[in-house]
């Protein structure tokens, strides 16, 4: 069956935890923004209880299981116990999210590297299907995520990552919903067909539902999948939606391979290139600050994505507007 892409989000809340929704009305806003499926994760709180189709939408039975130590959240499967939760260390977690796999969920960590609410526990000890990289509105604290992710995709580790809007409520004129969108290459929107791609690393994760896109290929290999590494090995990189300064990089690994500045906006860039090593293929669309955005943004960060008393993140001289999964070169 040929794939598809689908425009989703990975973590919502309603009225059931602490969003300001009730899920019909979420559920008929992802509908306004053009998505094709959602997960809707109210902490500790199963407010789906079991996945469904409303009007061509698919909505994912999910919760975050949230505790001091860190949030996690299951996806497709319910949790086979009952709040409250043990969540005291890691082996409590643990114990949590392997009964729900047993059950066929998929498991995430969200905002691993949060100011306000991070992973407290050893990241390379938990069982994970996939990493949310990207966490709300574009901010600093994604940064250190996509490092830290970067450095286990070097190490060899196949981690899918997600983005997700972590959405409560809008504030003022700024929409959160579905910002970043997660656009999933799946066979349909079925549950099962979009957890599975989830799971094996076809998603492209992107600014919203509307912005910018990235279509890497590698001599028919599409993300997720694995080619063999040959002489003469080479890719085509499609990116949509290119403001003026935004950047277009390609990673060998560590190594950019290639790497477009658009000097106005670019309805298109398409990219070919050579590809020399092992290890993998991913691309990104980056975009620099200047003086008063990075101090606005600093503003904000220290104001609003930390908690009482925490230390404000340093403020990135740079961000990401889009990126994409691997391809595996083996």
């Amino acid at each position: 069956m040929q794939r598809r892409w689908f425009k989703g989000d990975t973590h919502m809340h309603t009225v059931n935890s602490d969003g300001v929704l009730h899920q019909y009305e979420l559920i008929e806003y992802c509908k306004k923004v053009g998505l094709d499926w959602i997960m809707i994760t109210d902490h500790n709180y199963n407010t789906v209880k079991e996945s469904y189709s409303s009007d061509g939408l698919t909505v994912i039975q999910g919760q975050e299981l949230t505790g001091e130590n860190g949030h996690v959240n299951v996806w497709g499967a319910k949790i086979p116990f009952e709040p409250p939760y043990d969540l005291s260390n890691l082996e409590a977690y643990t114990k949590i999210t392997e009964a729900a796999k047993k059950n066929g969920a998929t498991v995430s960590v969200n905002h691993p590297f949060c100011s306000n609410c991070p992973f407290k526990m050893d990241l390379d000890a938990f069982d994970m299907d996939c990493v949310e990289v990207w966490n709300t509105i574009q901010h600093s604290d994604n940064t250190k995520c996509m490092r830290w992710w970067t450095e286990k995709l070097l190490e060899g580790k196949r981690l899918p990552a997600v983005g997700g809007s972590d959405f409560h409520r809008d504030y003022g004129p700024a929409n959160i919903l579905a910002v970043p969108t997660t656009i999933t290459h799946a066979k349909s929107n079925a549950p099962e067909d979009i957890l599975s791609a989830v799971r094996e690393g076809r998603s492209v994760i992107t600014n919203s539902p509307n912005s910018s896109m990235i279509y890497l290929d590698i001599e028919g290999a599409e993300l997720g999948d694995s080619i063999s590494i040959g002489a003469g090995l080479t890719g085509k990189c499609t990116a949509t939606k290119l403001h003026r300064g935004f950047i277009l990089r390609i990673y060998n690994n560590d190594k950019i391979i290639y790497e477009h500045k658009a000097s106005t906006y670019e309805k298109s860039h398409t990219a070919h290139f050579g590809i020399k090593e092992k290890g993998f293929v991913r691309a990104e669309i980056d975009y620099a600050l200047n003086s008063v955005t990075k101090k606005l943004l600093g503003f904000a960060e220290t104001n609003f994505l930390t908690s009482m008393g925490a230390p404000a993140p340093e403020t990135a001289d740079e961000l990401f507007w889009a990126f994409t999964n691997p391809v595996w070169i083996v």
